[in-house]
């Protein structure tokens, strides 16, 4: 499989979601959304950074938070994440710039980058789980993290979403 930018790991998601029958700003069904991310993982992304060289463990994560609201009076949501370490670039207005001039190249700098499927569900959705989880690969994701990853996503049994949303968003 031939690497993405991370660039456009967003359209690619996005396009992953239509493939499985969904809207990636209506999606209806938590199986299709795990389905769409699940396929989102396995493509390569190319640009990432890795301070470490050979173990790429940093440079591509998976996480899984429930309960996350931007306050505390908002709707539940599921977060699917691929995180990831990229050169370190300007934001402006939400949109990331092109790398730091070469002088900066050899301080490894990096930003942290994540590029995200957000499903809200109505007021007083709850479920019996841990509010975080993550794995990291080097390669590939492992198969028995995928699994559990998962099982924790449909499991949840969270009822249908209001909305969703896929974005690329920084963490610094």
């Amino acid at each position: 499989m031939t690497a993405l930018s991370w660039r456009d790991g967003v359209g690619e998601l996005s396009r992953l979601v239509a493939a499985e029958g969904g809207d990636p700003d209506r999606i209806q069904d938590v199986g299709l959304a795990w389905r769409a991310f699940r396929a989102f993982l396995a493509v390569p992304l190319d640009g990432l950074f890795d301070r470490w060289e050979g173990d790429a463990e940093e440079a591509d994560t998976l996480v899984i938070e429930f309960g996350v609201s931007a306050w505390p009076n908002d709707s539940p949501g599921l977060l699917l994440a691929r995180r990831f370490a990229v050169p370190a670039v300007e934001w402006r207005d939400g949109v990331p710039g092109e790398p730091s001039d070469e002088e900066d190249a050899d301080l490894d700098l990096a930003d942290t980058v994540q590029i995200e499927l957000e499903l809200t569900f109505p007021h007083g959705t709850t479920a019996d789980a841990d509010d975080f989880w993550t794995a990291a690969r080097s390669g590939e994701f492992a198969a028995a993290d995928l699994a559990e990853a998962g099982e924790i996503v449909t499991g949840l049994q969270l009822g249908t979403p209001i909305s969703s949303r896929v974005a690329l968003e920084s963490c610094n």
